[in-house]
C-alpha cells in the first residue's frame, strides 16, 4: 500500500471522501455541506504521502458523489425558494364588495400637442 493509515482513518483529512466512495448513505447532510471539495481535490492531487492509483481513483469517486449530493441539495433549496416566491407573488382571488359607491372623478388638464 502506498498510503499512510492516518490519511483514511476516521479523523483523517480524506475520511469523509473515503466514506462517500464506499458507504455514501452513511454521510449526513451536514457532513456533506461541511466537506470542502476543492481542498479534498488538492489533497489528492498533491498528497503528502504517496498513494496508489487505485486508492486515488476511489477517492475521486467519493469526491464526485459528495459533489453530486451537494448539487442535489442546492437544486432542492432553489426549487423550494422559487415556489415560495411564486406563491407570494401570485395574485389571489379578491372579492370586491359592490356597495354602490363610486370614486369621484378627477379633472385632468387638457394638453395640446403641436
Amino acid at each position: 500500500m502506498f498510503y499512510a493509515q492516518f490519511v483514511l482513518s476516521k479523523k483523517g483529512p480524506l475520511a469523509k471522501i473515503w466514506l462517500a466512495a464506499y458507504w455514501e448513505k452513511k454521510l449526513s447532510k451536514a457532513q456533506i455541506y461541511e466537506t470542502n471539495v476543492q481542498d479534498a481535490v488538492n489533497e489528492i492531487l498533491k498528497p503528502k504521502v504517496k498513494m496508489a492509483l487505485r486508492t486515488t481513483g476511489h477517492l475521486l469517486l467519493g469526491i464526485v458523489r459528495i459533489y453530486s449530493r451537494k448539487i442535489k441539495y442546492l437544486l432542492a433549496d432553489c426549487n423550494e425558494a422559487f415556489l415560495k416566491i411564486k406563491m407570494d407573488l401570485c395574485p389571489g382571488q379578491i372579492e370586491l364588495v359592490d356597495d354602490g359607491k363610486e370614486a369621484p372623478l378627477l379633472p385632468l388638464p387638457e394638453v395640446q400637442f403641436a
